[in-house]
Order: C-alpha cells, then structure tokens, then sequence
C-alpha cells in the first residue's frame, strides 16, 4: 500500500445565542463526514481486497445529515437559545480522530467555554423491533441522565446507557479535554466498513427520531441557565485488552500517529502509574529501556515484553526537553 500525505478540513457554522451573557458559552453538535473512500488494503475496510465506493450512509452520513436537520431547526426558531452553538463536520475520523483532536488544539472559542459537545456517528440503523440506542458519555455530567428520562418519556427508545466519556469517536477528543460529552449510536452491522453501507439499509424513521431525540436534549441545555458541570470518567483502554498486556501504564496514547518524533500521551489516566511517577498529558514518549519509540505500535510491542515487578527506564521529550522517569511496574 502506498500512503500519502494530503490536507483535510473540519466543516464549521455557528449559531450565535441570544443572551448576551450566555451566548459567549457553547456547545458542540458534531459528527465526521469522512469515510474510507474507494476501500482496499490498509483502508480499514471489512472487505480489504474488493476495491469499491465506499459510501458510508450510516457511518458517516446518517449522523451529518442529521447534524444539517438539527441545524436548520435551531435557525429556524423565533425564539433562538441563551447559548451559541459550533456545528462541526470532521474530516479524518477514520485514521485517528484528527479532526476534532485538531479542533481542541487549534479552538477557535476558549475551550473552558464549551458546556457540552453531542456526537453523531453511526445513528442510521435503528433496529425497528429492539429499538436499541446506545448513549455513552452519560457519566460526565449529572444532568444527562435526567435529560435522556425526559426526553425518552414516550419510551421510543431502548436506551443502552454508558457511564465513559471515552470511545472510538470523536467526543473523545473533547472528554479528554474534560468537556462533558454525548453520543448516540444505532450500533455496529454487518454492512459496517464495506461497499454495502449504502442508503438501502438506513432506517430514516429511526432517524428522524434520534436526530429530534438529539434536538431536544441540546434545546434543553441551550437554554438553561445553569452551565453543565464536567465529571471525569474511567477511561476504557479496549486497545490494550486486545493485547493481553501483562502491564499498563494508564495512559490515553495517541493512535492517529501524528506525532512523528515518538508515542503522544493524549490522556493519564486519575490514580494511575503513570500519573504516579509524573507523566503528563502531552508528553511523547521516545524511549523505553534504551529501545527508541517512534509510534503506538513500537509502544504496544515494547510493553508486551514487561511484567509485574519490573523496574524500567522511559525517555520523554516534554516541551522540547528531554526527560528521564525511572517507574516500578
């Protein structure tokens, strides 16, 4: 496979609040808009040797177009929301979440002023008999709860509830800046990642009512006097599960591989080793006993080989300076 670098965008709007207080406060209604193109080796595609279009209504394009639904309504009201809204379409979710960690590193609003980010992915495919929604995030807030109670109160939904605001989506980009997230997700089919996602498996009445599902739990806070208070929650690390580490050092890493002078710490995890021994969120990690990291997968391989008990020595580049951590596993 030959890969090439090339430059992508983030889709942005905002809809300005009419509380002059307030609307210097946000939210983020957002979901990606990029899928994996014509598929093949290395795409992430199902069916890797089959070279087709690869549309992706469900993954993305149901959670974008419900975005523009949403949009337009707000625009639409007479009576607009005390706070502002960013709408965002990502690019480059597919490789490593790049655009939304690219739109929490470049904000163009202070970051301390997003109330709540509401993310779209994969949301097309409602089960018409199990009616099955999963939500996750609801852990990082204590108003989501009782918001998806009231506005689920017409028992359309079988709500699958997830505490974490972490996931393998783009509000975990924003959890791991401690903004207070929300996802909506209609779960994985067998059409997922193949040339057969197409627009004959969506569910558009299913849909709708997520998308107004969506609508009414933004209108909500929108227009509540009372900012949402962030709660920080367990970090799920399902990557190092799938590798049957022996050891961890209870950290985020970044698995978009942008950082090419080593391994990024995206996150550390609260009580963890490596807040223990004073790592920290943004520090790349170069080395580990003598041997050179360049990526998460030099990262992962050189953990694998470590037990209980071992005593090891990490190299860590932190704002341009070298550093050495000398941590008991």
């Amino acid at each position: 496979m030959e890969q090439n670098i090339v430059k992508t965008q983030n889709v942005v709007a905002l809809l300005e609040g009419a509380d002059e207080n307030l609307k210097n406060e946000f939210i983020v209604i957002g979901g990606h808009y990029d899928h994996l193109g014509m598929g093949g080796e290395g795409s992430g595609s199902r069916k890797p040797d089959t070279i087709a279009v690869h549309n992706g209504a469900d993954d993305n394009a149901s959670g974008i177009a419900s975005i523009l639904e949403i949009a337009e309504k707000f625009a639409n009201q007479k009576d607009k929301p005390k706070r502002s809204i960013i709408f965002i379409a990502f690019g480059a979710e597919e490789i490593g979440l790049i655009g939304s960690k690219f739109f929490v590193k470049n904000p163009p609003v202070d970051l301390k002023k997003i109330n709540a980010m509401i993310n779209l992915d994969m949301i097309g495919c409602l089960d018409t008999m199990t009616k099955d929604l999963t939500v996750g995030g609801i852990g990082t807030a204590k108003e989501w709860d009782i918001l998806l109670k009231k506005y689920s109160k017409d028992n359309y939904f079988n709500l699958q509830k997830m505490e974490s605001g972490y996931g393998p989506s783009d509000h975990a980009s924003f959890f791991l800046e401690d903004i207070s997230v929300l996802y909506f997700f209609t779960g994985v089919h067998d059409k997922y990642h193949t040339p057969a996602d197409d627009i004959e498996i969506i569910n558009f009445d299913g849909l709708k009512h997520v998308a107004n599902f969506a609508f009414e739990i933004s209108n909500d806070i929108l227009r509540n006097d009372k900012k949402i208070n962030f709660i920080a929650t367990e970090i799920v690390k399902s990557e190092k599960r799938r590798h049957n580490l022996k050891v961890k050092l209870s950290i985020v890493p970044d698995f978009s591989g942008i950082e090419k002078k080593g391994m990024r710490v995206d996150a550390v995890v609260k009580g963890g080793i490596a807040e223990k021994y004073g790592l920290l969120k943004g520090d790349i990690i170069i080395s580990m006993e003598n041997k050179k990291i360049n990526n998460i997968h030099d990262y992962m391989n050189r953990l694998k080989t470590f037990k209980v008990g071992d005593r090891i020595t990490i190299g860590v580049m932190r704002n341009e300076k070298k550093m050495t951590f000398i941590l008991d596993l």
